[in-house]
């Protein structure tokens, strides 16, 4: 059920949150937000007023956790061998998207041109629980001489960012193709990314003799900083928000294209491409002290463990101290770029009459964008498939329909046909727009949500009849 994330690796499944419900619409001016050359149909201006969406992507729903009640103790028992034994094929991949929209407009010059302008506030993360560390769960190596690296990259990721688009389309005269661009510019309020955490165990034959070592690299920008305490610790630097003034400026570009074909309408989009954020304000990277600090454990002498009443917890100070050695942190200041996700849509649509469009998309992400300027190495994707019908009832109300079909990359056994999506636009008096969507809820059960994208808001479209 879980789309190929990376098709090449199962493993790195991610399911896309935001379904596109409002790609193909009629009315609608989110149409513009998937592709900078999309217009609401028969309408010369827009205003986008308050929207707001939430997106979330887990790995299991609930059913996938295998909860079954046992009537003897009359408990509830989670089998946890099953569970990591899911994941271990699912990959283990959170995702969250909020989006506050604060304003936007556009409007149709000489019939032929289109301008666009937005701006709003976004928050996204990322966490991805190591396979590594899933394997060694599920199948370890206590039992032989051997070595597990459970680490990997892109541990962990949140951006937090303002942003201020300005877009035109232009559609040719000779021919029926419209072309479409928009800068976004970012500024970035803060982050916060774990970039490596890489944990190596090597153990013995017999088991008398384990080995840890670490590797970590953990970077921080924007309106906070992070401080060591004497504990040892990490805490917020509180006096840094005093300074809040984002001066964390990056910039994205999306591109697009329309091709109308008789009642067909063939689109493209490629959106948020570019290098990102850059941050400035606080910018700090983390990494350890001393690379080649390890945590060695030989076994216990149960001979010499207790003499004559005592017990013998040297080997406890010990390994506190190798602990803390590999615990222990450098850190340096340095202006750094960070990605965001990278969109693709690919879609056809057919206006059927006036009052109806159906039609196909072809929905990608790029999790760390195409062009990743980061220090991470790793990048994963998504990809998911939308067939979609839009109604459209006397201009004041319309009804979009969708369902996505996806996989995970192992073939047509393993794809879920069934994510519903839906999405109300009611207009009265034929200006006002009140609209609201909900979808990829991974079947209409609940108990096996594993993805969703809600989002509601006002906008205002001037139509032309």
């Amino acid at each position: 059920m879980m789309v190929g994330a990376g098709m090449f690796s199962p493993a790195r499944a991610q399911m896309i949150p935001d379904n596109a419900v409002f790609y193909h619409a009629i009315r609608s001016p989110w149409s513009n937000s998937y592709n900078p050359a999309l217009f609401p149909k028969n309408s010369s201006w827009y205003v986008t007023t308050a929207k707001t969406s939430l997106q979330l992507s887990i790995p299991l729903s609930y059913n996938d956790l295998g909860l079954q009640i046992d009537p003897v103790r009359n408990v509830t028992v989670l089998n946890v061998n099953d569970v990591l034994d899911r994941l271990r094929s699912s990959g283990c991949n959170f995702y969250n998207n909020s989006d506050l929209n604060l304003f936007g407009f556009g409007f149709t010059l000489l019939e032929h041109v289109h301008v666009s302008a937005s701006a709003g506030v976004k928050s996204l993360s990322s966490f991805n629980i190591p396979l590594g560390l899933i394997d060694f769960l599920t199948q370890g190596n206590l039992n032989e001489t051997g070595h597990i690296d459970f680490g990997e990259k892109d541990i962990f990721s949140n951006q937090n960012f303002a942003y201020v688009s300005l877009g035109a389309a232009v559609k040719l005269p000779f021919i029926p193709l419209t072309l479409g661009a928009r800068v976004n510019v970012l500024d970035g309020i803060a982050a916060l990314s774990v970039d490596n955490l890489s944990l190596d165990l090597t153990t013995a034959e017999d088991v008398s003799s384990i080995r840890l070592t670490s590797d970590y690299m953990i970077h921080s920008a924007g309106g906070f900083k992070f401080k060591r305490t004497e504990g040892g610790s990490f805490a917020f630097d509180m006096e840094h928000l005093k300074d809040f003034v984002p001066l964390n400026i990056g910039f994205t570009v999306d591109l697009g294209a329309k091709y109308n074909v008789g009642v067909f309408d063939f689109s493209v989009s490629l959106l948020d491409v570019g290098p990102g954020i850059k941050w400035k304000q606080s910018p700090t990277v983390y990494f350890p002290k001393q690379k080649d600090v390890s945590i060695s454990f030989e076994g216990i002498d149960l001979s010499t463990l207790v003499t004559n009443g005592t017990v013998d917890t040297s080997f406890i100070g010990r390994l506190k101290d190798s602990l803390l050695a590999m615990i222990d942190y450098s850190q340096e200041e340095s202006e750094y770029w960070h990605s965001i996700p990278t969109r693709l849509y690919a879609g056809v649509s057919a206006s059927l009459g006036q009052f109806l469009r159906v039609g196909y998309l072809l929905q990608g992400q790029f999790y760390n964008g195409i062009f990743n300027s980061h220090h991470s190495e790793k990048s994963h994707h998504a990809f998911n498939n939308t067939l979609s019908a839009h109604i459209n009832l006397f201009n004041w109300l319309e009804l979009s329909v969708a369902n996505s079909f996806s996989s995970d990359g192992r073939g047509i056994k393993y794809i879920e046909w069934f994510n519903p999506g839906i999405a109300l636009t009611f207009s009265p008096g034929r200006r006002m727009q009140f609209f609201a969507a909900l979808e990829y809820l991974s079947s209409t059960h609940l108990r096996e949500l594993k993805s969703a994208h809600f989002m509601f808001g006002i906008n205002v479209v001037g139509l032309r009849n």
